[in-house]
C-alpha cells in the first residue's frame, strides 16, 4: 500500500516465575526505538529459573504472544529470551590462533575461536546463554572490529555466562511448542540493565539489584562491562507466601497486603479473609509489618554481601538501581539506602510511557531490555552466526547468530 512504512520489528520475551512478558519494538532510525504493543500472562510454571510445567509456560507463553500481536498490529515468529537461574555460571578465558599465510580474517575464524573457548571454559553438557566482554587481538593488540584484517595471530577474551544444557533445552522446545525460534538468549538481570540504566551510569560503575518474584540478581557494570553477577534464590514472591503463612490466609489476599502497606508502620489491626473463604482473620499490624520488613531484611542482606566482596570502598558513582516486581514495594528505596549506605533510585524504563497502565509497567522492563539488546546486536555483532544443531556446536544455537 502507498504510504505505508515497514516496521523493522524486534521482540523481547521475558520468562518470569510470575509471567510471561512480551514487548514489541520497532528499531526505527538511529537510536530511537519505537513500542508498538505488549502482552503478560500470568504463569505459575516457573521455579527458581527452571520451567517446572512445560505445557502450563506453553500455554501462558502463546497468550502472551497474541496480546503482544493484537497490540503491536504485526506478526512476529521469533523472539529474544532471557535465561538464568541459581545454576547459571560465568566463566572467563582467552584463546588464541593463528593465521595462516597473513590471510584476512574472516568471520568463520572469529566464529570458530568463540566456539574453542567455549569448549575451553565450560564444563560438559552446558549450554551458553551469551558472551559479554568481548575483545579480539590481532597480533597482541585490541581490535574493534577483526574481521577483514589481517594478521599472524587472532586472540580473543570473554566472558561466557551457561546453564544446563537441559535447561535451555526446555526453553527451546516451550517456544517451538507455539511456533516461536528463539533469535538468541540472554541473561535476563542484563537485558533489564538495558533498559533502566543509562550509558552514563554504565560506564562510571553502577550496581543494579533486580527482585523479580523468584530470585534476586545483582550485577556491577563498570566501564560498559559486566564484572560481577549473583542471583540469589529469594524474592518478592517469598514476602507473599510468607504473609499467606503467617496471616492464615490465600496467596491472593496476601499479595494485596504486601501491595497496600508495604514497608510502613501499620496501625492497629488488618483484616483478612481466612482459609475457608467464610470469614476475615484480624491480625495486628504490628505482626504483618514484621512479617515483610524480615523477608526484605534478608534480601538486602544478600546484596549487601554482594557489594562488600565487590571491595569499592564506601561508593559506587553510579549509585544502585532497584528494578523488578520487588522494587515497587513502597518505602524500599529509603531503606535499602540507609542499609547499604549509597544513594538508591527506582530503575524505569522510558519507552513505557502510555504503551502500559502504570502499575503494570514493571512488568516489561526485562521484556524490553531484552528488544533492545537485540536492536542493538544487529547494528554492531558482536556474536557469530548461527551454526547447525547437533553436538557441542547444537549448545550454541541460542546466541550465535
Amino acid at each position: 500500500m502507498a504510504g505505508t512504512v515497514k516496521k523493522d520489528v524486534v521482540v523481547g520475551m521475558d520468562i518470569g516465575t510470575s509471567g510471561i512478558a512480551v514487548a514489541v519494538l520497532n528499531r526505527g532510525c538511529g537510536a530511537k526505538q519505537e513500542p508498538l504493543g505488549f502482552g503478560f500472562c500470568a504463569s505459575m510454571s516457573m521455579e527458581k529459573g527452571r520451567i517446572d510445567n512445560p505445557e502450563d509456560a506453553a500455554i501462558a507463553i502463546q497468550k502472551a504472544v497474541d496480546e503482544a500481536r493484537t497490540a503491536a498490529g504485526v506478526p512476529f515468529t521469533s523472539a529474544y529470551v532471557n535465561i538464568e537461574g541459581p545454576e547459571m555460571i560465568t566463566r572467563h578465558g582467552s584463546v588464541k590462533q593463528t593465521i595462516t599465510r597473513r590471510q584476512v580474517i574472516e568471520w568463520r575464524d572469529l566464529q570458530k575461536l568463540q566456539q574453542h573457548l567455549c569448549e575451553t571454559v565450560l564444563p560438559a553438557d552446558w549450554s551458553v546463554i551469551q558472551l559479554v566482554n568481548i575483545r579480539f587481538y590481532i597480533d597482541g593488540e585490541h581490535v574493534v572490529r577483526p574481521q577483514g584484517c589481517r594478521g599472524r595471530e587472532l586472540g580473543l577474551s570473554a566472558t561466557v555466562l551457561a546453564v544446563p544444557g537441559s535447561q535451555m533445552e526446555q526453553t527451546r522446545q516451550c517456544l517451538r511448542n507455539v511456533d516461536l525460534q528463539v533469535t538468541k538468549t540472554v541473561v535476563g538481570t542484563l537485558a533489564a540493565v538495558q533498559a533502566v540504566l543509562a550509558g552514563v551510569e554504565r560506564q562510571v560503575g553502577v550496581i543494579c539489584v533486580d527482585i523479580g518474584a523468584g530470585m534476586t540478581k545483582a550485577v556491577f557494570i563498570n566501564h560498559d562491562m559486566l564484572y560481577l553477577l549473583r542471583i540469589f534464590p529469594v524474592g518478592a514472591g517469598n514476602i507473599t507466601a510468607d504473609l499467606a503463612v503467617g496471616l492464615h490466609t490465600s496467596l491472593e489476599a496476601a499479595e494485596k497486603v504486601k501491595k497496600e502497606y508495604g514497608l510502613g508502620s501499620i496501625a492497629g489491626h488488618v483484616y483478612v479473609p481466612n482459609l475457608s473463604g467464610t470469614g476475615y482473620n484480624v491480625v495486628p499490624g504490628a505482626l504483618v509489618h514484621k512479617i515483610i520488613r524480615s523477608r526484605i531484611e534478608e534480601i538486602l542482606d544478600f546484596v549487601k554481601q554482594f557489594i562488600e566482596n565487590l571491595k569499592l570502598g564506601s561508593s559506587v558513582p553510579g549509585g544502585i538501581v532497584i528494578t523488578g516486581g520487588g522494587a515497587q514495594l513502597s518505602g524500599l528505596p529509603r531503606l535499602a539506602q540507609d542499609y547499604w549506605m549509597m544513594p538508591v533510585r527506582i530503575g524505569c524504563n522510558t519507552l513505557l510511557r502510555k504503551e502500559a497502565p502504570n502499575e503494570d509497567a514493571y512488568r516489561y522492563t526485562t521484556a524490553i531490555g531484552l528488544a533492545l539488546w537485540g536492536s542493538g546486536q544487529n547494528r554492531v555483532t558482536n556474536g557469530v552466526r548461527q551454526m547447525k544443531e547437533g553436538g557441542f556446536m547444537g549448545r550454541f544455537k541460542s546466541w550465535l547468530r
